[in-house]
């Protein structure tokens, strides 16, 4: 399932790419863009925007009613009847949403902190942005916390 976030979900879009979905999001975008590129890719918009209600199109939506974003994924994952299990997590970029590519340790002397490289073995990268992902404690928290 892919997703297309308006301005106002940000947050959201990066709690999404953290779980493995993709989700196109820029806070650049404008609503009448949002609607052309959801069309053309088949992606569901997310959206707090009223009007969407009101514009006819070739496109799904879901209109995000909380403000908080753990609680607007709970919205999604309970709408769409997602399926959130920990294979998607940290398999995308969350900054940029391209697939993370996984990359030898070795090649990575010099471009991640010290402790990092002693402390740490499976790394990934984003090819399209070039940073660079591993597993802190970051993502113990992300599979523990209850959704």
């Amino acid at each position: 399932m892919k997703f297309i976030a308006d301005r106002m979900l940000g947050k959201l879009a990066k709690l999404l790419r953290i779980r493995g979905f993709n989700v196109l999001y820029s806070n650049r975008i404008d609503f009448d863009e949002l609607i052309r590129v959801a069309g053309e890719e088949k992606r569901i918009i997310l959206t707090r925007n009223t009007l969407i209600k009101k514009i006819e199109g070739n496109y799904g939506y879901l209109f995000i009613t909380d403000d908080d974003p753990k609680r607007q994924l709970k919205e999604i994952i309970t709408n769409l009847d997602l399926d959130i299990n920990t294979k998607g997590v940290f398999t995308r970029c969350i900054v940029c949403n391209y697939d993370l590519i996984k990359i030898k340790r070795e090649d990575l002397v010099g471009r991640v902190p010290d402790y990092v490289f002693e402390t740490h073995k499976d790394f990934s990268f984003c090819g399209k942005c070039d940073r660079i992902f591993w597993k802190g404690t970051h993502y113990e928290n992300v599979l523990l916390k209850e959704i």
